[in-house]
């Protein structure tokens, strides 16, 4: 509960706060915008009040809108990294969240990661969505589990905002890689489209990420 309430309590102080998020261009119509909210230094100064770290990799925003959309349905998807392929976490092709019969062309959404503890500590994952309903999910590093000890996590994330995203092409947002040996790699969201090219996650020990897709469900 704790974890749920510190990313709602986040999600609901920034929302109240004026001028979060990035300046929207005119893209094509039936596109979305996706992007990575900055926070200003009073936005972050009130985040770190409310128990929330935005400087050590423990709290990461996104904002999502329709631009005209057909889309009406949100997925976030996780997977790992095992026998040299991105897989699917636990659920059939990734999916930790569908939420559909959405109008996405109204207000601003939002999709918020926190991890409350040391860089092995779980993500939780608050989702807003703009119709005004949430989602609480709860991913998990499954197989750094045994052991955490040892391990050290470099995360990226995606960096500049979409104004044009394509209904139905998945994007990668999140990336966390593990690695046995205290090196630092160089890591790239860029990994999830292209693993080979990718030093940090062929080294890995363990490497997991999150990607959204906007959707459009004629029977949702």
């Amino acid at each position: 509960m704790k974890k749920r309430y510190i990313a709602g309590l986040a999600l609901a102080l920034v929302g109240i706060l004026s001028g979060c998020g990035q300046t929207k261009t005119q893209p094509a119509d039936n596109t979305m915008h996706l992007a990575p909210v900055e926070f200003s230094a009073e936005q972050a100064e009130l985040l770190q009040l409310a128990g929330v770290n935005t400087t050590a990799d423990r709290f990461f925003l996104y904002e999502f809108s329709g631009n005209h959309t057909e889309a009406n349905g949100t997925e976030i998807c996780h997977y790992i990294w095992k026998d040299s392929q991105w897989t699917p976490y636990k659920r059939r092709d990734g999916l930790v969240s569908g939420r559909y019969a959405q109008d996405l062309n109204g207000e601003t959404g939002k999709i918020a990661f926190h991890r409350d503890g040391d860089s092995n500590s779980d993500f939780s994952i608050e989702v807003h969505y703009p119709d005004g309903g949430w989602s609480h999910l709860k991913g998990g590093p499954g197989a750094v589990s045994d052991p955490t000890e040892g391990r050290f996590a470099t995360i990226s994330t995606m960096e500049e905002p979409i104004d044009d995203l394509a209904v139905g092409v998945e994007i990668p947002i999140l990336i966390r890689v593990f690695h046995k040996e205290d090196t630092i790699w160089p890591l790239s969201i860029d990994a999830f489209s292209d693993p080979e090219s990718s030093e940090s996650l062929q080294k890995s020990s363990y490497a997991e990420v999150y990607t959204v897709k906007f959707v459009k469900k004629d029977n949702p």
